[in-house]
């Protein structure tokens, strides 16, 4: 039997990306993620549960790779923000129902003493396909993911710019509408209640219930908890026009989002990522097209606008940056 390979302890990292549905841990060494599993938010359970869930985690995967008790190098968290990254604090997540939480605390406690590491998910995300994706080469560029939320991340000369509070790159929560839909975040008319996953399948259960879709219908068996965005997209697919014009408006409040960054960043490129994107055919002519037209012409198509290339390891990649190349005392 061949024998599974040994790892020096600074080799060694832990990564997690946490999301509104879905959380993915993993073990990494410097250039590749070793082992992966996902597992449910559950957020409803509160973020203990969340955060020894996640440690049971990094003991199934230590297992699954043999590795023995004290190898980890430290813990990298990608994590919705706004956030406090100096003491590991989420401020605020409204997916998650968080309040001011010391997730960097509890994991570490929960994972025996090992040091933890957090930034926010579009920030982690972001930087994941500068070094590794989409992004990879170029010095200036802004990441935008669109899943259960809308985060971001804006690369300047290569670093992650944090502004201020290190509150920069909340694109989902720029204001599209004045006095439009209710965000989670508890402001009116965010890019995030118009676009994200959650609102184009909000959008897509009020065409059930209001009986303007029989495609919907169909799709769903007529339960509202089975509408998502995913189902919207198939519904459109298959001629449904109501369901085609919640997504032509979803990629037309993108385009000019992007725009306006764009316009303030003037970046080379706008990397797209998320769970939405996987309908990236669909999206990025409507958000190309409607970028373009906000434009000056000196920028018109000289901005590349591109699909994320990790899927959705881009966050553990992140993840992994934040603790790779420093040195920890703290073992796991």
């Amino acid at each position: 039997m061949m024998q599974r390979p040994t790892w020096k302890h600074e080799d060694l990292y832990g990564v997690v990306d946490i999301g509104g549905t879905k959380i993915i841990a993993g073990i990494a060494s410097d250039d590749a993620l070793l082992a992966t599993k996902r597992i449910s938010t559950d957020a409803l359970k509160g973020p203990d549960d969340i955060t020894k869930r996640i440690a049971a985690t990094f003991t199934e995967l230590k297992e699954e790779l043999n590795l023995s008790c004290r190898t980890l190098s430290g813990i990298g968290v990608s994590v919705p923000g706004p956030l406090n990254t100096k003491e590991g604090i989420v401020h605020f997540t409204g997916n998650l129902k968080w309040v001011d939480y010391p997730v960097a605390e509890r994991l570490q406690a929960e994972c025996g003493g090992v040091s933890v590491y957090i930034d926010d998910d579009g920030n982690c995300a972001g930087i994941g396909e500068a070094c590794h994706g989409a992004g990879k080469g170029m010095q200036h560029i802004v990441y935008i993911t669109i899943s259960t939320g809308i985060g971001g991340a804006v690369i300047m000369d290569g670093q992650v710019y944090r502004g201020h509070q290190d509150l920069a790159g909340e694109i989902g929560h720029m204001t599209m509408i004045p006095d439009g839909p209710l965000c989670s975040c508890g402001n009116s008319g965010c890019l995030e209640a118009i676009a994200s996953g959650t609102a184009i399948g909000l959008q897509g259960r009020q065409l059930l219930l209001q009986g303007k879709s029989d495609i919907v219908a169909r799709l769903s068996n007529g339960r509202m908890d089975e509408v998502s965005a995913e189902t919207v997209f198939l519904a459109a697919e298959q001629g449904d026009s109501a369901c085609q014009a919640i997504i032509r408006n979803a990629g037309i409040y993108l385009g000019i989002a992007a725009a306006n960054l764009v316009h303030v960043l003037n970046p080379q490129a706008i990397v797209f990522g998320g769970g939405v994107m996987r309908q990236s055919a669909v999206l990025l002519p409507l958000i190309t097209s409607e970028m373009n037209r906000h434009l000056f012409k000196v920028q018109q198509d000289r901005i590349q606008v591109k699909a994320a290339e990790l899927g959705d390891k881009s966050g553990l990649w992140g993840a992994k940056r934040l603790i790779a190349g420093k040195s920890k005392q703290s073992n796991m």
